[in-house]
């Protein structure tokens, strides 16, 4: 079975005391990142021609591929971890502006792992704020990819045949030079993931003001991609605090990286084996800690995808003028397979929420 529900829902799985808890406060949030350059709004929309073909109620789309203008939900993740750090060393709140803080972490540099967009995120975030910024990849991350990365001013090395592998390099890299380990995901030593993920639930203080234009208790199930779990921990702890406590929230995963499945058949994170996936953003082998623990108490369902069916699905969605990648679209893909297989009560009365978290790659 590619499916199962969530028994902790929604008490949670006991998480250790040195996991720190995802914040939802979103005040210092809004603050910092209305003062980046481009940052507004990402749409919201319903896809109607989705959801007739599908013989739905509705179909609502978060659409993320023009946050920043830096084509991913990443965007907001590093930037903000950046810009929170740079906020942390003025004097007074009345210093904050972007001239006072753009020089702020001049001689900081910043390290990380990407598969993808993290990377892009925190390249931009250094150097808005003065800082520097190095970005370890795996040998098989494209080295167009490496090159978009050059071009924002960081640094690139290729390290490791993975993504957990590329991180470890990172990881001892960033204290050997006291340099600054920014993840997109936690784990016992490292929590820097923490402020990343608070910098996405910016997407669900969009929401709550954009649904209530459409009706947000109307709002039946919430389909959300997971790599690490971080973008989807925010969301979905967002998004209890004004669903309806009956709406459904469902975390999709490749096949061949179902870390999040597995940790919660083991009751504790753990790491998932497999080749690697055509979901590359998606394909993380091992679980950020703080979003696992968060998952077990706001989701009602993991599941996972093979790929080859997700690619289909994705050429699919270009008839509804869709473009995406299998990433991009991967919970649209578990929506239309949820559909077609009849699972967690997706009827014709039924009201999905998905997201498109980037565009064709």
């Amino acid at each position: 079975m590619n499916y199962l529900a969530n028994p902790f829902f929604p008490v949670g799985i006991k998480k250790p005391s040195k996991i720190k808890d995802l914040s939802e406060g979103t005040d210092i949030l809004l603050k910092l990142l209305n003062l980046c350059p481009e940052y507004m709004p990402t749409d919201l929309f319903d896809q109607k021609a989705l959801a007739k073909n599908l013989g739905l109620n509705a179909v609502l789309i978060k659409d993320e591929r023009k946050r920043f203008n830096l084509g991913s939900f990443k965007a907001t993740g590093a930037i903000y971890a950046i810009a929170k750090m740079a906020y942390s060393r003025l004097g007074s709140e009345e210093q904050v502006s972007l001239e006072n803080l753009k020089n702020t972490l001049r001689g900081i540099t910043f390290v990380t792992a990407s598969a993808g967009n993290h990377g892009i995120s925190m390249s931009v975030g250094a150097k808005l704020f003065g800082a520097k910024a190095i970005v370890f990849l795996s040998k098989n991350v494209p080295i167009a990819f490496a090159d978009k990365l050059k071009a924002m001013g960081a640094i690139v090395k290729f390290k490791g045949n993975n993504y957990e592998e590329s991180m470890l390099e990172a990881e001892g890299y960033a204290r050997k030079n006291n340099y600054v380990l920014l993840s997109d995901s936690t784990w016992e030593t490292c929590q820097s993931g923490i402020d990343v993920m608070e910098g996405y639930m910016i997407i669900g203080d969009e929401l709550h003001k954009q649904l209530l234009l459409h009706n947000s208790s109307s709002i039946t199930h919430v389909f959300l991609q997971a790599g690490v779990g971080g973008f989807a921990a925010a969301i979905a702890l967002s998004l209890r605090k004004f669903l309806s406590k009956d709406s459904k929230i469902i975390i999709v995963e490749p096949a061949q990286a179902k870390t999040l499945f597995i940790s919660l058949q083991n009751e504790k994170p753990s790491a998932a084996k497999g080749q690697v996936s055509i979901m590359g953003r998606l394909d993380c082998k091992e679980p950020s800690w703080s979003a696992f623990y968060s998952l077990s108490k706001t989701s009602n369902f993991f599941m996972h995808l093979e790929d080859d069916y997700v690619n289909k699905k994705i050429n699919i969605l270009s008839k509804f003028g869709i473009s995406t990648s299998p990433s991009g679209g991967a919970g649209i893909a578990a929506l239309i397979y949820a559909k077609e297989n009849q699972l967690f009560g997706i009827n014709k009365e039924s009201s999905p929420l998905v997201f498109l978290t980037e565009g064709a790659v």
